[in-house]
């Protein structure tokens, strides 16, 4: 991770640009972007492609539309062995984009958490919550790294997080039928 400073009351980087930062003006994790070189990370999301997914509701592996149908986009979770997905009472926070078909097969098949415990549901109504990221304790010259954090936008913390994920929360949604071929 670049280095992180304390510039007037938030987090920041020492030659920071526009593009470093979201529309809530929360500062957002650099990454090398290399599309379609190397293997896939399980579990190691690049934080641009997952924020571009979740924007443009894209599927979490192609980039391409989610599968879509009457009762909704198609959403691939991962859950404890034999549980639903957790619902606050308000939704389901979650990171993960929408996926299509094929690639909710090949992640049933290649992804391990997805192998351990998985829900496969059809989502009405998503909105953009916060996000997940690294909180920074300012100092007088820097920022140190504190702990990791989940905080809704508007949330005043957000101003010491460096974000590496977008957060959704998922409303209406229901079981995916079990008769769809995943």
């Amino acid at each position: 991770m670049e280095e992180v400073i304390a510039r007037a009351g938030r987090v920041a980087y020492a030659d920071e640009t526009p593009a470093d930062r979201d529309a809530y003006g929360v500062l957002w994790m650099r990454q090398v972007h290399a599309p379609e070189q190397g293997v896939p990370l399980y579990g190691k999301i690049h934080s641009a492609r997952q924020r571009h997914a979740v924007l443009n509701l894209l599927c979490q592996i192609c980039g391409q539309e989610p599968d879509e149908n009457h009762d909704g986009v198609l959403w691939l979770l991962p859950t404890l062995p034999g549980q639903p997905a957790e619902d606050d009472g308000n939704g389901i926070i979650t990171t993960y984009p929408p996926v299509c078909r094929p690639c909710a097969r090949l992640s049933l098949r290649q992804c391990p958490p997805m192998r351990r415990g998985h829900a496969l549901l059809r989502v009405r109504d998503v909105q953009v919550h916060g996000v997940t990221g690294a909180a920074f304790t300012p100092t007088a010259s820097r920022a140190v790294f504190h702990e990791a954090v989940e905080h809704a936008y508007g949330d005043p913390a957000l101003a010491n997080v460096v974000a590496i994920q977008l957060l959704l929360r998922l409303t209406d949604y229901q079981a995916a039928d079990d008769t769809e071929p995943c």
